[in-house]
């Protein structure tokens, strides 16, 4: 019961966060700046969430590395011969 309460504590939360910006980014026309920040209010909600519910979620630092390992092993590679 503790966790479905933590979960509508933070969906509350971020609403009146994302409300916030929307209203603030709105006046001036900043499209972009609304969308990015909405989009890592929601991926940041999303992280809490899972961790509230005890769902495993690996380290995003495995995702980066998974993602630019075919660009850094080469590159390690070529540097070690040299040395």
């Amino acid at each position: 019961m503790n966790s479905m309460l933590a979960c509508i504590v933070v969906f509350l939360l971020s609403a009146a966060v994302g409300t916030g910006i929307w209203v603030r980014n709105s006046n001036r026309l900043r499209f972009r700046e609304r969308g990015w920040a909405l989009f890592i209010l929601i991926i940041g909600t999303v992280f809490i969430m899972a961790q509230i519910l005890r769902i495993p979620v690996s380290n995003p630092a495995d995702w980066i590395a998974a993602i630019f390992s075919p660009v850094y092993r080469p590159i390690i590679k070529w540097i070690e011969k040299e040395v």
